[in-house]
């Protein structure tokens, strides 16, 4: 049997040539981060990289993709500054900071300074309404349609419902989730 079909060694699937590359200066310029923040971001995202005459060189799809994982929300126009927030607000450094994680609001860095989303920001605060959601949290989606949380996930699952991942939430679509429970029409 070994005769006929001798062992082949396996190729891992990453095992796929890199020649597009980003040496550490370009990616400082590029992005504004400094390089041992390169280094620390390349090792806990396992980025491959290459030394060639004393330079560093990262692989440039594994960089954009990195950075267009963290890219802000394009749809997002207004930011308040950390500044004017503190100005407008009266809130301390620490305060804003965990006012923005436990709110999930979006944010942007331009160099050393950081943008977050006034519209986010301010329907936190109370000072403007919210559009009306476009998504069920899992507890909303339990509590009107009266189902378990595993009920829930099979529905979502095998009627390929959409959902999305916000913060450390998942928010199921409301139009489709609402189609799926309406009753049926009698023509």
């Amino acid at each position: 049997m070994l005769k006929a079909n001798p062992y082949e060694k396996r190729q891992p699937r990453d095992a796929i040539a890199i020649t597009e590359l980003y040496t550490s200066a370009e990616i400082k310029e590029k992005f504004g981060v400094k390089e041992s923040w390169i280094y620390e971001i390349a090792k806990e995202h396992n980025i491959p990289r290459t030394f060639n005459r004393g330079k560093t060189y990262w692989s440039k799809k594994h960089i954009d993709s990195y950075f267009a994982k963290k890219a802000p929300d394009t749809s997002i126009t207004e930011w308040y500054s950390v500044a004017e927030l503190q100005e407008k607000f009266g809130m301390t450094l620490s305060a804003i900071y965990t006012f923005v994680y436990k709110n999930v609001i979006p944010k942007r860095k331009e160099g050393k300074m950081v943008y977050y989303s006034k519209k986010h920001f301010d329907i936190a605060k109370g000072i403007a309404t919210p559009e009306e959601p476009q998504y069920y949290t899992i507890p909303e989606a339990m509590e009107k349609y009266n189902l378990t949380r595993d009920q829930l996930y099979h529905y979502v699952k095998y009627h390929n419902i959409s959902r999305i991942k916000v913060g450390k939430y998942t928010k199921i679509l409301r139009s489709e989730l609402d189609k799926f429970f309406e009753p049926p029409k009698i023509e």
